[in-house]
């Protein structure tokens, strides 16, 4: 005699080794709450993908022509150097769009709906002036930086800082746009946002 699962009482199992179900997953921008933040984790999306693939590529090919043909190419160690800080500076800008970095919200969850509004608003104002700061302070590097040349191609490391200039101040337009969110009070994603 089988027993029909249906027939027991009680919440559905978690798993059904009968009946395996595919696992839904969130969207990728549920957490998303505006359509800076949207525009910003596609491009920063896109310049991480972009500089791992240029990165993957280059030493890909320097292996092959390390071992199959004895020979070299100078530059592909020095291409992965400038491309390297724009994939961390992409992941980080995606990553924030998205609010994938590390939250403490245990005893801010535990608060109403009005005083998480308003604690968000003192969050993302103290974050943005903070930002907004780290830009201010970035900008006191582009003289030095553009000043030094890469040993092998003679590329100004102006052009690796630049990732750090790109993340900050994404980050800070993030954050501004985050603190308008947060003013304007709660919103739905899919209606708010077309996704």
């Amino acid at each position: 005699m089988t027993t029909s699962t249906a027939l027991i009482p009680g919440p559905e199992p978690d798993f059904d080794p009968d009946n395996p179900q595919p696992i839904q997953q969130p969207s990728a921008l549920t957490l998303v709450t505006d359509r800076v933040n949207l525009w910003a984790t596609y491009i920063g999306g896109t310049i991480s993908v972009l500089a791992f693939v240029a990165i993957g590529a280059l030493l890909v090919v320097a292996v092959v022509l390390r071992f199959a043909f004895n020979s070299s190419l100078d530059y592909a160690t020095e291409i992965p150097t400038f491309a390297f800080p724009w994939l961390i500076a992409g992941g980080v800008v995606a990553a924030m769009g998205r609010s994938g970095h590390l939250a403490v919200d245990y005893f801010v969850n535990k608060t109403s709906a009005q005083t998480r509004r308003y604690i968000d608003v003192v969050v993302w104002l103290l974050c943005t002036l903070a930002l907004a700061f780290l830009v201010y302070i970035s900008t006191l590097m582009i003289r030095p930086y553009t000043l030094q040349k890469s040993a092998i191609l003679g590329l100004p490391m102006m052009w690796s800082y630049a990732s750090y200039i790109y993340m900050a101040v994404s980050l800070t337009i993030q954050s501004a746009a985050r603190l308008w969110a947060a003013l304007r009070g709660p919103v739905t994603h899919r209606e708010a946002l077309g996704v």
